[in-house]
């Protein structure tokens, strides 16, 4: 099994999108945050991502961030059956958030019914693990 056909793959190099980055205030020490300002590559699944964070451990990618504004819980049910279908494992975290592991990248979705709007967390399992709350304050 490999990761999921998304357009940003877990380990890849940063010089891979390096023209279409914008630097952030890094979330933590020794890791670097980009927003995603390309044209060509934001969306998930069918859905269009209205802001993409891109995390960085030197030059591989390690987590992305991923808002989806204007969603309800139905399109939250429609991501989460694409990643049942691919997981290994799913555990339900509240009502409305779930992680899944597929292959060797956690996958973490949750709505906010009050913004309605959809996170989708994914990237390295122990660095999602160990940095999941910072990573939520975006």
């Amino acid at each position: 099994m490999k990761q999921l056909n998304l357009p940003f793959k877990i380990d890849k190099q940063y010089e891979n999108w390096e023209f279409e980055l914008d630097a952030l205030d890094d979330r933590l020490s020794g890791y670097h945050s980009y927003k995603y300002i390309g044209k060509q590559l934001n969306y998930f699944l069918n859905f269009i991502t209205h802001k993409t964070e891109l995390i960085f451990n030197g030059d591989y990618l390690t987590a992305v961030i991923l808002t989806i504004k204007k969603t309800d819980v139905e399109d939250l049910y429609i991501i989460n059956q694409f990643l049942i279908q691919n997981a290994s494992k799913q555990i339900q975290v509240y009502e409305l958030s779930s992680k899944f592991k597929v292959w060797r990248i956690m996958y973490f979705s949750s709505y906010n019914p009050k913004k309605k709007q959809i996170i989708v967390i994914y990237g390295k399992p122990r660095f999602i693990q160990k940095h999941l709350l910072i990573l939520l304050k975006c």
